[in-house]
C-alpha cells in the first residue's frame, strides 16, 4: 500500500507513511456541507468509474467512520484568499479529513481519491498522515474560446479534471479577433455580430460559475484590449483605430489585428459601461483587461491619434498602450476589480497596482518588481512539448535585471494556457491531459520535490494519474483513433491509432516560425504573407497526442541497451522495429485507396516511418553482431534521418537560424515528429562508434 503513497500527484508536502491498511466495507460519514456532501458523493463515482467495486454508503457505526473536521460556514464562491490547507489521517479507526476551510477539505478528497486501492474484493486505504498546503495560491488554466469556441460541457468537463489536479483558477479567454463569447446586454452587438452565433449566454456562464465553485475553482475573465479586437470593431466600428474599420470576424492587417483608437473618451466610456456588466456577471475580484501583441501602425497612421499622442508627448506606441492600459485598469478598479494585464502593459506608466502576467520574454527590467506577477512563462499547452519539458520549467524561472527573482516579490502565481488555434471542445482533453498534471504539479508542489524526487517518478505517477482523469470524464486516450473514424471515413480504424501513436504534432510552431521569418525578412517587399493560423480541426496532425508515449518508452530501452547491452532487451527492440516496419506498409497501403489520407500527407509520413524503423533495424543488427558501421554507411544513415529532423519547439528562439533548416523540408514532414526518430538516432550513434 506505500505504493499508492509513492504515486500521488500533486505530491503533498509531507506524507507519513503508518503501518499496514484500513479496510473499508463501505463508508458511513460526517460531512459538514452541502457541497461536500456532493464533493464526497463524486468521489465514490469516480471510484465506480475507475472500475473498482461500488463503495456503498452506510448507516453510522456499520460503516467505516469518515470525519470532515472543518467549518460549517462556506461562501458561495472561492476567492484569492482562499485556506487551501489540509489534513488527511487514515488509521485503524477510520479516516479523518481536517480543514481550515471547506475548499481546503475538497483538495484532501482529491488525495484521499488517489490513495484507493480495490484487492481482494474490497476497497483498502493505506495507514498514513498526511499534511499539504499549496505552493502557489494561484494556479490556473486559460481557457482561449474566441479562436474556437467550446460548448458548455467541455468547459465543465475541464472543470471536473481541473479538480482532480488541485488547480484553482479558470482563466476564461473570453474574446479576440475571431470571436466575442459573451452575452453583453449594454452592447449586444457584441455578441450577436461579433461571434458567428456562438457564445455563452448569462445563464451558462452562471452555471459554469457555480460547477466551477463546487468544486473550489475561481473563474476570471479576460476581455482583451486595445489588440485583438477586431470582435469588438466588426459589432462598434466606431472603436476602431481606422477610418476604414474591419469588416469580417478575424481580419488581420499585417502582424496583428488592428488595435481600437485610444484617443477617444468615447472609447472610455464604453469600456466603463461594458466593464460595469461584466463586474456582475463574474463574482471574481480579478478582471484580466489583455493588452499583448497590440499593432501599433494604425495608430501612427492615423492623424487624429497622432496628434493625441503629440499632444500628451508620447513618443512611441507602448507610451499610447501605457496611457490606455491606465484607463482601462482605473475603469476595471472603479467597479471593484483588480486588473491584470499580459507583459506587454509593463511600463513606467502603468499603475502598480496592476498584476503583470508573463508569457513570453523570461527576461526583465526592474519595473516588473513593482507589480504583483503572475506567470504563463514556459508553460503553453499549445506549444505541444513534452510532460518532462514542461516539469522541468519553473513557474520562477525568469530574471529580473539578470537576477532570480527577488524573494520580496509579490508572486500571485502561475498559469498553464490552452490558446485555441488548433483547439476545440472535440481536442481538448487530449491537448490538455495528461501533460497537465505534470505542470499542475509545479504549481502545487515544493520545488525541492519538483526538481529531484519527483522528475525521476514523473512518469510512472502520470500513468497513474491518467486513471483518475478517465474517471473524472476526460476523453484524452484514445481520441486520435476515435477522430480518424471521422477524418478517414472510417479506414483502417485500428491501423490508424497504432500510426497515430507514433506521430506527434508539430505543426502549430512550425507555421508561426515561418510566418514570422516571412514577415521580419520580407515587410518592404512583398505584403504579409498569408499563412495559416487557425485549423479547421480536419487535419491528422490536429488530433495528435503532444507526446507519443510509445515513443518515449522505445528511447528508455534503447537507452538502456546502450548501458547493458542486455540480448534480451535487443531481441525486444528488434521486434517493435520490425512491427512499426510492417504498420508504415499498412498506412501506405490504406492511404494509396484515401484521398484524405494523400492529401494529409499520411503516405509520406508512413513511408518516413518504414525508412526510419528500417535504419534502426540495420543498427541494431550491427550491434548484435558487434560490429560498427562504415563510415559510409553512417553518413547515409545520418542524411536519410536528417530529413525527418526531431525537435521540441521552444517559444521564438533560434527562430530564425531553425525556420531556414526546416524550409528544407516539406511541410508533412514539418507538421509532424515522427516519434521513434530519436531512440534510432541513438541506435545510429551505437553502431557508428560514437557512443559506448
Amino acid at each position: 500500500m506505500e505504493r499508492a503513497l509513492d504515486h500521488l500527484m500533486p505530491m503533498p508536502v509531507v506524507v507519513t507513511p503508518g503501518e499496514g491498511a484500513l479496510i473499508l466495507n463501505g463508508l458511513s460519514f460526517d460531512v459538514p456541507t452541502p457541497r461536500l456532501q456532493a464533493a464526497l458523493r463524486r468521489l465514490l463515482g469516480r471510484l465506480e468509474n475507475a472500475g473498482g467495486l461500488p463503495l456503498p454508503i452506510l448507516e453510522e457505526g456499520q460503516g467505516t467512520h469518515f470525519l470532515m473536521a472543518v467549518p460549517a460556514a462556506v461562501a458561495t464562491y472561492p476567492m484569492p484568499d482562499m485556506d487551501e490547507s489540509y489534513r488527511l489521517r487514515i488509521a485503524d479507526d477510520g479516516v479523518r479529513l481536517t480543514a481550515v476551510s471547506e475548499v481546503g477539505a475538497l483538495r484532501g478528497l482529491q488525495t484521499l481519491l488517489q490513495l484507493f486501492d480495490c484487492a481482494e474484493g474490497s476497497w483498502r486505504l493505506p495507514c498514513c498522515e498526511i499534511e499539504d498546503h499549496p505552493r502557489f495560491s494561484w494556479r490556473g488554466m486559460l481557457l482561449d474560446t474566441s479562436r474556437h469556441f467550446m460548448h458548455k460541457e467541455h468547459v465543465l468537463r475541464l472543470l471536473d479534471c481541473m479538480e482532480v489536479a488541485k488547480l484553482n483558477v479558470l482563466h476564461f479567454h473570453l474574446a479576440n479577433d475571431q470571436g466575442f463569447r459573451m452575452e453583453c446586454e449594454t452592447f449586444p452587438k457584441l455578441h450577436e455580430e461579433g461571434s458567428e452565433g456562438a457564445y455563452y449566454t448569462k445563464e451558462d456562464m452562471a452555471e459554469i460559475i457555480a460547477f466551477a465553485a463546487d468544486r473550489g475553482i475561481r473563474v476570471v475573465p479576460e476581455f482583451c484590449l486595445p489588440g485583438h479586437s477586431v470582435s469588438w470593431q466588426v459589432a462598434y466600428p466606431a472603436l476602431s483605430a481606422s477610418d476604414d474599420p474591419p469588416t469580417r470576424i478575424g481580419e488581420t492587417r499585417g502582424a496583428f489585428s488592428m488595435p481600437i483608437d485610444p484617443s477617444r473618451e468615447e472609447t472610455y466610456a464604453f469600456i466603463d459601461k461594458f466593464v460595469a456588466e461584466m463586474a456582475e456577471v463574474f463574482p471574481d475580484p480579478h478582471f484580466h483587461t489583455g493588452g499583448d501583441e497590440v499593432n501599433p501602425t494604425a495608430w501612427k497612421e492615423n492623424p487624429r491619434i497622432r496628434d493625441f499622442m503629440e499632444a500628451q508627448g508620447f513618443k512611441r506606441g507602448r507610451d499610447l498602450q501605457a496611457y490606455f492600459t491606465g484607463r482601462y485598469a482605473a475603469l476595471v478598479a472603479k467597479h471593484g476589480k483588480i486588473p491584470i494585464g499580459w507583459e506587454e502593459v509593463l511600463h513606467s506608466d502603468v499603475p502598480e497596482d496592476v498584476i503583470v502576467h508573463l508569457w513570453k520574454d523570461g527576461a526583465y527590467a526592474e519595473g516588473l518588481a513593482r507589480h504583483p506577477v503572475l506567470t504563463s512563462w514556459n508553460t503553453y499547452l499549445d506549444l505541444q512539448q513534452p510532460s518532462d519539458w514542461l516539469y522541468g520549467k519553473d513557474p520562477l524561472d525568469f530574471t529580473i535585471n539578470g537576477d532570480a527573482p527577488p524573494e520580496d516579490l509579490n508572486m500571485v502565481g502561475a498559469e498553464m494556457t490552452n490558446w485555441a488555434e488548433t483547439i476545440h471542445g472535440g481536442n481538448l482533453d487530449m491537448r490538455t491531459w495528461p501533460r497537465g498534471g505534470a505542470i499542475a504539479e509545479r504549481f502545487w508542489s515544493p520545488r525541492s520535490y519538483c526538481d529531484e524526487r519527483g522528475a525521476d517518478t514523473l512518469y510512472a505517477r502520470l500513468d497513474v494519474f491518467e486513471r483518475h482523469l478517465t474517471a473524472a470524464g476526460s476523453r484524452h486516450q484514445g481520441h486520435a483513433a476515435r477522430a480518424c473514424v471521422e477524418l478517414f471515413e472510417s479506414a483502417g480504424e485500428e491501423t490508424l491509432g497504432r500510426f497515430a501513436d507514433l506521430v506527434e504534432p508539430a505543426a502549430y510552431p512550425f507555421l508561426r516560425r515561418r510566418r514570422l521569418l516571412l514577415e521580419r525578412m520580407l515587410p518592404r517587399l512583398f505584403p504579409a504573407p498569408d499563412v495559416e493560423r487557425y485549423s479547421d480541426m480536419r487535419r491528422f496532425v490536429d488530433h495528435l497526442p503532444a507526446e507519443s508515449m510509445i515513443g518515449r518508452e522505445f528511447r528508455v530501452d534503447v537507452f538502456a541497451f546502450s548501458k547493458t547491452g542486455d540480448p534480451d532487451l535487443a531481441r525486444t527492440i528488434a521486434e517493435r522495429l520490425l512491427v512499426w516496419d510492417v504498420l508504415a506498409k499498412e498506412v501506405q497501403t490504406l492511404a494509396c485507396q484515401n484521398s484524405a489520407m494523400r492529401s494529409d500527407g499520411l503516405d509520406r509520413l508512413a513511408s518516413g516511418l518504414g525508412r526510419i524503423a528500417r535504419i534502426g533495424s540495420s543498427c541494431l543488427r550491427a550491434l548484435q553482431k558487434g560490429r560498427s558501421l562504415s563510415p559510409l554507411r553512417a553518413w547515409w544513415y545520418q542524411q536519410r534521418l536528417r530529413t525527418y529532423a526531431y525537435e521540441i519547439f521552444y517559444l521564438d528562439k533560434d527562430v530564425l537560424q531553425r525556420v531556414i533548416r526546416d524550409l528544407r523540408k516539406p511541410d508533412v514532414l514539418n507538421r509532424h515528429n515522427i516519434a521513434i526518430l530519436p531512440g534510432v538516432a541513438h541506435l545510429l550513434e551505437m553502431a557508428s562508434g560514437e557512443r559506448h
